[in-house]
Order: C-alpha cells, then structure tokens, then sequence
C-alpha cells in the first residue's frame, strides 16, 4: 500500500515505546532528532560513514543536548574495515545532499574520495551498547548498502519492532539488492512488508517493514497506524516541511511540533 512511510513508522515506534532506535546512515542526525522527541526514554544512536558528515555531526550541540550517541561506523554484515566513497559535494552549502556516500561505489555519482572505515553489526552494537532493549527500531539510508544492514540484524531480529529502509526495485549501485531480494530475507526473519512510497513508474524509495509480532500486539491499534500512513502520503506534510526548515524556520518548528503531537 502506498503510504507516507515515515509517519507509519514513527506511529509504531511512538504506539509500543521502542526503548532503542538506531538511525543508520544519519548524514545530519536530523532523524534522531526526530527519534528522541517521539521517544523521549529510548536509547538514540546514530551512525554515519562518511567522515564529513560525522565531524559535523560531533560539533553539533543539538545532538549532544538531546543524548544523540554518535558512532563513525558503516554498518554491515560483518566486523572489519570497508571501502566507503564520499561524494564529491559542497559539504559548507546547506542545501547540498550530503547523504549520497556509501559502501557501494555508483557511476552517476562524482567520488570525492575513498577511505577505509571501520564495519559493525547492528546485532554486535546493539546489545553492548542498550543490553536492556528489547523494543528496537531500525531506520536505515546507506545508499543500496541496505541488504548488508539487515543481514547483520539477523542476531537482534526477535527485539526488532519495525525497519524503514530506502531501498530499490532495480540495481542502481553496484552490487546492490533488490526490494524483492530484502522482502524475501525479512519474510525470513518474520517481518511483513507493510507500505512504501515507491510508484509503479519509480526505481526507488522507502519501505516499511513491521515484525509479525509486533502486529499482533498492536491489534487493531496496527490499522490505525497504517492509516495514519496511508493518510499522510496524501497530505503533502513532508514537501511543506523541507520548504518551511529552508525558507520559515520557525513554521517549520511549529509543523514539527503538531507532526509529533497529531501525526503519530
């Protein structure tokens, strides 16, 4: 089903208090921010690759304020060092994307350059740095890294609520996988696929997927979050936030906190 996938994930997260979200591949920790304001008891850890971005993120004192964790990893299936390339962009322009560096090297996209940085498992991070958490949630942007992600996740999946993924229905990086490729290894975990944003005429976009166990313990409260999802696809609440955060700082602030209060 079509839906606004961040507004049906945070209304999981928000609707059974997951104690630990992790936002995997932060750029700017702008999610985690989000994360901490729905979840205001949970464990935020935030991680990102790219160098770059990771300093940045270090010299922000919003993060620190709101407990942010910050972690310089590429998260993977296994432990080790990898190649990341960091896009070639203006990293002091605030309206460049600073979020398209990955593991996965592309052709339509400019290298800056490559460094070895260090890989971890989510299921290795997880239990050391929240042993106690046992409602996790995953938001991953890795840029066609992400079926590494959720392989890695397999020794955590029974504490996992929910994962929203960008993710694509064709290859658009080298050895990337599929939509199709991470709907079979999440069925596998006992994750349903429960809405995207992806079009019939796209490549590319979110996806959401739910535990069968969370599911259940939802019940009916399951169907409103995905109507609070279905609806919010239709209310362009996202465009009208990215113009408002550049043009109206201060709308934007108030339409992030109506977003917490009535969207989820």
């Amino acid at each position: 089903m079509i839906t606004n996938t961040k507004v049906l994930f945070s209304a999981v997260l928000k609707s059974l208090k997951a104690d630990c979200v992790c936002d995997i591949g932060s750029r700017d920790g702008d999610q985690a921010l989000l994360f901490r304001h729905l979840c205001p008891e949970a464990s935020v850890l935030a991680f990102e690759a790219n160098p770059i971005n990771f300093a940045a993120m270090s010299r922000d004192v919003r993060l620190t304020n709101q407990r942010i964790e910050l972690f310089p990893f590429a998260i993977s299936n296994a432990r080790g060092m990898a190649r990341f390339h960091i896009t070639d962009v203006d990293y002091n322009d605030p309206d460049a994307n600073k979020g398209t560096s990955s593991l996965l090297p592309s052709e339509k996209v400019k290298i800056k350059d490559a460094v070895e940085v260090e890989t971890r498992r989510i299921d290795e991070v997880v239990p050391v740095q929240c042993p106690k958490a046992k409602a996790v949630a995953l938001w991953i942007d890795v840029e066609g890294a992400e079926f590494g992600v959720l392989e890695g996740m397999a020794g955590i999946k029974d504490r996992v609520l929910a994962v929203h993924v960008e993710t694509a229905k064709v290859k658009l990086r080298e050895g990337q996988r599929t939509l199709a490729e991470l709907v079979s290894l999440m069925q596998s975990y006992g994750f349903v696929l429960c809405g995207s944003n992806i079009r019939s005429a796209s490549d590319w976009g979110d996806a959401v997927f739910v535990s069968e166990r969370t599911i259940r313990t939802l019940g009916p409260r399951f169907g409103l979050c995905k109507l609070k999802g279905y609806l919010g696809f239709w209310v362009p609440v996202d465009h009208a936030a990215v113009f408002l955060k550049a043009r109206f700082p201060a709308a934007y602030r108030l339409l992030r906190k109506a977003y917490l209060k009535v969207g989820t």
